[in-house]
């Protein structure tokens, strides 16, 4: 799987469990344990503040946590619209 994904012009990185290579604005889909413990997905914000998006709720493969960021973006982009 590709580690930098694009959706709707917003940036995804597939980590190794780490938020700090994200730069502020990016989504990221970090490995627990390696990816042995799931797979989380979070957000860094503009001021460097890191967001887990999925609380507890941890995906098996990282194909499910990257379609989960894709359903937010469009979430995101509808709400955008309609401002």
């Amino acid at each position: 799987m590709k580690r930098y994904h694009s959706h709707l012009g917003r940036d995804i990185v597939l980590t190794a469990g780490s938020a700090r290579d994200l730069e502020p604005g990016q989504f990221g889909v970090l490995a627990i344990d390696g990816g042995a413990g799931g797979w989380s997905v979070v957000h860094k914000g503009p001021g460097g503040d890191v967001m887990e998006l999925n609380n507890d709720m941890h995906f098996e493969l990282p194909e499910d946590a990257l379609a989960f960021v894709k359903e937010l973006i469009e979430l995101m982009a509808v709400g955008d619209a309609g401002a």
